[in-house]
């Protein structure tokens, strides 16, 4: 009797309790795992970002949302904010208020928290769906840990309250559709139905999910057998498409006053999500509304490990094979349909975002979610493989032993053992990551080449970096007050601060605008800070530097050139020596100095506060087809200049493009125009005093070549103070923009500075290109808001 129980057979209480305690051994490893994972979030809770998005957008989203419901209806959700559900957001705001949390520190910690147990708890729901597909608690293992361990969604399952719920929620409302259709109950679609509401609420792109299933349903009612069978699968299908939509609805203030056109508003954000940011990408500045149609597959395929995703495309291969042999088994069969839908979840919105040229930005962020149908394709894909290799086996003769060559076995071993050690190295990864996993890229790039990656990609999308060079300031410095680079007392760092250290350690930082910085904390991996194909810009020595991947993330640099050794300081003082051998082409608080392309700052008595933060070069070019694409929006490239102190002046220094510059300017100091500028401004007006001005007034106007230029002799600043008002009455009013139709003519006022104007050698001069429809008259002037109209003068178009 004990033997047959132990043996699993027999009808003994031995038998019947081998059996409970196998049932739940079978539960063990992956709460076990999950234990684990929570233990190891704990302990590295506070180690990671707390981004912008979550202080400044997603808590702000949940209290607006949860003060509407409540009745206060000016409290809706604005701008951006609007396209998001609240539905998560609202759980660590009832946890904050429950547990009456005020401190700004354990507030988002807690954020946090909920958000990684949500991950894992989504985790836990990949090992049963995986089960549950493959029949196999290994496999369904395996497809656990693979889900847990993507380097780069593990570090945002802790600071990403935006993505990383919707790629949770997307594992959950799987399970609850194989769940549904496996229990084929009202029920089970009903608790479907809230399941794919509430995937929606997180982000719209959850609404592929409603037709899958109904699709899915509608086989079933086409391959019914009796009446009874087919009405019970339409009043399943309309159940859960009628939850979905209540529960989608009553989550959404936002639709609640005019359903139907709001949510086509959020239908339209799929694909041109509100988002014009450039995105650095292979090397090359495009804005997130133009990207190149690889950018999600070269992002997806370089940030994630290769062999997940050759699995996971040998299981999609297998897939759609056997749904085509033979011709429509897998519409007949739920199982066989619940994996094409896997299919489908990872390559139609790839496809999608390719066709509709969507906005993307931030590597692959918003399409996260696609690690969940690509986990469990792997998964499917292991399973093949090792049926594969269990069947050369079997054929082969390799294996002499009966038994193991015709169950495969040694061949599922190797298999395993291979699985584990992948999963090893990508936990190595992340622990020499930490806590910068969400940096991870695998071998396809080139990860030892000294800066190379950051030249290619944006790298960075949270703060962690900069407050880690904090730390370091506080760490080295233990008794000093230190005065950092001055950022306004609104500016988003205080809040960083109050989350990240303690009211004494806050008090050390010193923000004050009348008072230099000791140190600048720069990240040259998160933002672009020089235009593509210059040189950066003369920074401040380094003390510090955080590498990854051999790549500069982070760096705390100090203008106090008495900080550093005194080697470097002299190379400084050199610099300014050489540049300062010729006149400056301006004297201001700074004297700009230009030679050889290269524009250098110098203030021979610096007085306190000119080092207090970054200053802004502005430079634009004679003709605005030489801008990079990056700049030709705004009509001049942008350069952060930062300053040394030494000797008592204080130095700044910027490589300039090659093309011809107009203008100069450094934002708060001054700017010049170029004497090759203005020399051509010269035979430009020289060639103009040649023909017959359009009219004569304050200013003499030409009109040539679709151009309307104001000119301007012995003229002061004040002359060019006004606004400029030009109204342009065209031959035929429907050629007007709509808008404009009404008043009977385009408006294209103007102020001086904002369209280019230029005062040289007492003269004025500004030139406005015209519509090209026909033009009939042509009316214009100067006025002040507080006096009315200065002059204005009329003329009619000659044809």
């Amino acid at each position: 009797m004990f033997r047959a129980a132990l043996d699993g057979s027999g009808t003994g209480r031995l038998a019947a309790a081998r059996l409970r305690l196998t049932a739940w051994l079978h539960w063990v490893w992956p709460l076990a795992v999950c234990a684990a994972f929570i233990t190891a979030g704990l302990l590295v809770l506070d180690d990671y970002a707390v981004t912008g998005d979550a202080i400044f957008f997603q808590r702000l989203l949940a209290i607006n949302t949860f003060n509407f419901a409540l009745g206060a209806a000016d409290a809706l959700p604005a701008d951006d904010n609007k396209f998001y559900g609240a539905a998560f957001e609202v759980l660590p705001l009832l946890v904050e208020r429950i547990a009456g949390l005020d401190d700004t520190r354990a507030i988002y910690l807690t954020r946090h928290l909920m958000t990684h147990l949500l991950f894992i708890s989504a985790g836990f729901c990949c090992y049963l769906l995986a089960y549950r597909m493959t029949g196999s608690r290994l496999l369904g293992l395996f497809a656990m840990l693979l889900f847990l361990l993507h380097p780069r969604i593990y570090a945002h399952s802790f600071f990403n309250s935006k993505d990383l719920p919707f790629l949770s929620m997307f594992m959950i409302a799987l399970l609850c559709v194989h769940w549904a259709f496996r229990k084929g109950t009202l029920g089970a679609f009903v608790v479907c139905g809230v399941a794919v509401g509430i995937l929606v609420n997180l982000r719209i792109m959850g609404i592929m999910l409603l037709p899958a299933v109904l699709s899915m349903r509608a086989c079933d009612v086409y391959y019914a057998v009796g009446w009874a069978e087919r009405r019970r699968a339409v009043i399943s299908g309309a159940a859960f498409a009628l939850t979905a939509a209540v529960i989608y609805y009553a989550s959404m203030p936002y639709l609640w006053a005019d359903p139907l056109s709001r949510f086509a508003e959020l239908l339209a954000t799929l694909s041109r999500h509100p988002h014009t940011p450039y995105e650095l990408f292979q090397g090359q500045y495009v804005y997130a509304a133009d990207l190149p149609a690889l950018y999600l597959p070269v992002w997806l395929g370089i940030t994630t490990p290769p062999w997940a995703l050759l699995l996971a495309g040998l299981g999609a291969v297998g897939i759609c094979w056997r749904a085509v042999t033979p011709a429509g088994a897998a519409l007949r069969n739920t199982a066989r349909r619940f994996e094409l839908l896997l299919v489908g979840c990872a390559a139609l919105p790839i496809i999608a975002v390719i066709a509709l040229q969507s906005t993307m930005y931030s590597d692959w962020l918003h399409m996260y979610f696609l690690w969940t149908p690509l986990c469990l394709l792997a998964v499917v894909g292991l399973r093949q493989a090792g049926d594969g290799l269990a069947a050369l086996t079997r054929h082969s003769g390799l294996m002499r032993h009966s038994g193991w060559r015709r169950n495969g076995t040694v061949a599922r071993v190797v298999l395993a053992a291979l699985a584990a050690l992948a999963l090893a190295a990508i936990v190595a990864e992340m622990i020499r990551l930490h806590p910068y996993q969400h940096l991870y890229f695998n071998l396809l790039v080139d990860r030892n080449t000294p800066e190379y990656l950051k030249t290619q990609y944006r790298m960075d999308y949270s703060h962690s970096i900069r407050l880690e060079g904090y730390q370091y300031i506080l760490d080295n410095h233990p008794d000093e007050t230190i005065q950092m680079e001055w950022r306004g007392a609104g500016h988003p760092i205080w809040r960083y601060l109050e989350i990240y250290y303690t009211a004494f350690e806050r008090r050390r930082f010193q923000m004050a605008p009348e008072t230099d910085a000791d140190y600048y904390v720069l990240e040259p991996s998160r933002w672009v800070v020089n235009p593509p194909g210059l040189p950066a810009p003369l920074l401040p020595p380094s003390v510090y530097d955080r590498k990854v991947y051999n790549n500069t993330i982070m760096s705390v640099t100090t203008p106090d050139l008495s900080r550093v050794d005194p080697d470097i300081a002299d190379a400084y003082r050199e610099i300014s020596r050489a540049a300062t051998q010729r006149e400056p082409a301006l004297r201001a608080d700074f004297d700009f100095y230009l030679n050889d392309k290269t524009l250098t700052l110098v203030n021979e008595d610096c007085p306190p506060g000119a080092l207090r933060k970054w200053y802004g070069l502005r430079v634009y070019p004679i003709a605005q087809s030489d801008l990079p694409n990056l700049y030709r929006e705004r009509g001049h490239i942008h350069i952060r200049l930062y300053g040394v102190r030494f000797d008592g002046k204080c130095l700044m220094q910027a490589a300039l493009p090659d093309y011809g510059i107009a203008r100069i300017e450094v934002v708060g100091i001054g700017g010049f125009w170029t004497e090759r500028y203005l020399a051509e401004l010269r035979q430009q007006y020289a060639a103009l005093q040649e023909t017959e001005p359009a009219i004569r007034s304050q200013f003499v106007i030409y009109m040539a070549d679709g151009t309307l230029t104001y000119m301007r002799e012995d003229c002061a600043a004040a002359d060019t103070e006004a606004v400029f008002f030009l109204h342009i009455i065209p031959s035929d009013v429907n050629d007007l923009p709509e808008g404009q139709r009404e008043h009977g003519f385009g408006n294209l006022d103007f102020e001086f500075g904002d369209a280019g104007g230029v005062q040289y050698a007492g003269r004025c001069r500004v030139s406005i290109p015209l519509p090209d429809y026909a033009i009939d008259r042509i009316h214009t002037g100067q006025y002040r808001p507080d006096t009315g109209r200065l002059w204005e003068a009329e003329f009619a178009v000659a044809e």
